[in-house]
């Protein structure tokens, strides 16, 4: 059970860690200055904790040494944190749920795994102040990628969901203010953005659904230091998870990781919805604003949300500078990949392209 001590209850989102089997000393050093400063009542993974098929090879020795040192300063400091699951965690080689049994054995860990519904983590937190619950914290599994694109959360998830709400209302005489977080983004985030022309200063590419348009934020609606570096990566089909959020109006706000280069909030038909930048130094991700969101709950039933970032809470001095570096060029995704590769080949030429091409494929 877990409780207000004074005014205010912060949970910290650490999301994309995303490491293989050798984690990085400048995460750790973002996660543990972030601890100290804030000293969070609840921790919260949101999801690509881990990710390399062929690091881990479904090693669950080397898997487990991973979670253990990504959740160390938390449970060093005596935290309770939870779990959510995101799309790469189970490239690795070993299923969510064989992954979830590996958590369960820390100390400090307070998830569940809700039975009879799709996905594995699904779970209710109950915050309290005595016996009073003063809020509720949904965690849903977003699940993974489909053929193309990204799956959404599924129905019966979204019933669970309706089900518990109401179950929560009756029980205490009132609905219950609520925070989601999942992993993979809510496709109503878009309603945050401005849709502009490609030459407009800061404007990025969408991709997939959202192919050969161009967006920026939409200064209006989102915090002033907010930024969104690449395309939001939403789900290919909207499932009706918003759309149920809204009925009753008792979520006050989702926050969601997966695309590491953004970081914003803002209300879209008064729940605000947030992106959390990537906190991973072995995968790409915003430079030295890779960062955590912190989420403080008031007894009021008020809260607010802000991120800190690695070169505000720990500086500008990077333990592996040169891993840092190469990651920095990282291409976001497939697509970005694919449009880079164009772009060289374009830049080279077409004979020196099909050199290139003759030797990669024939040595």
């Amino acid at each position: 059970m877990l409780q207000f001590k004074n005014e205010t209850f912060k949970i910290m989102q650490i999301a994309d860690t995303q490491e293989g089997t050798k984690v990085s000393p400048d995460t750790l050093d973002l996660i543990n200055a972030a601890l100290d400063r804030e000293n969070p009542d609840l921790v919260v993974y949101s999801g690509d904790q881990i990710w390399g098929k062929t690091a881990f090879k479904g090693s669950r020795d080397k898997v487990k040494s991973v979670l253990d040192i990504l959740t160390k300063p938390v449970r060093n400091r005596k935290i309770p944190f939870t779990v959510c699951f995101g799309n790469h965690d189970r490239q690795v080689g070993l299923s969510n749920d064989e992954q979830f049994e590996i958590y369960k054995e820390f100390d400090c860990f307070v998830g569940k795994s809700e039975e009879g519904i799709d996905g594995c983590a699904n779970h209710i937190i109950e915050i309290k102040d005595g016996d009073e619950i003063k809020f509720l914290l949904y965690l849903i599994d977003s699940h993974s990628n489909l053929d193309i694109g990204y799956d959404c959360v599924h129905q019966n998830q979204i019933d669970w969901y309706r089900k518990k709400r109401d179950e929560y209302e009756e029980k205490c005489g009132k609905l219950i203010p609520s925070v989601v977080i999942q992993h993979i983004p809510l496709c109503e985030v878009f309603e945050l953005l401005t849709e502009v022309k490609k030459n407009t200063k800061g404007a990025v590419r969408g991709f997939r659904t959202h192919a050969n348009r161009f967006y920026i934020l939409n200064s209006e609606k989102v915090n002033k230091e907010g930024f969104m570096k690449e395309s939001p990566a939403d789900p290919q089909k909207n499932s009706g998870e918003f759309t149920a959020f809204k009925e009753k109006g008792e979520v006050i706000g989702v926050y969601f990781g997966h695309d590491h280069n953004n970081s914003f909030n803002g209300k879209v038909d008064g729940i605000d919805l947030g992106y959390t930048q990537g906190a991973g130094f072995h995968v790409y991700g915003p430079g030295k604003d890779r960062g955590v969101r912190i989420i403080e709950l008031k007894k009021d039933g008020s809260f607010s949300t802000y991120d800190l970032r690695f070169k505000d809470i720990v500086g500008n001095k990077l333990k592996e500078p040169f891993k840092y570096a190469i990651f920095q060029i990282m291409p976001t995704n497939m697509f970005d990949a694919l449009t880079r590769a164009v772009k060289f080949f374009a830049a080279l030429g077409a004979a020196a392209a099909v050199a290139i091409l003759a030797v990669l494929l024939f040595g």
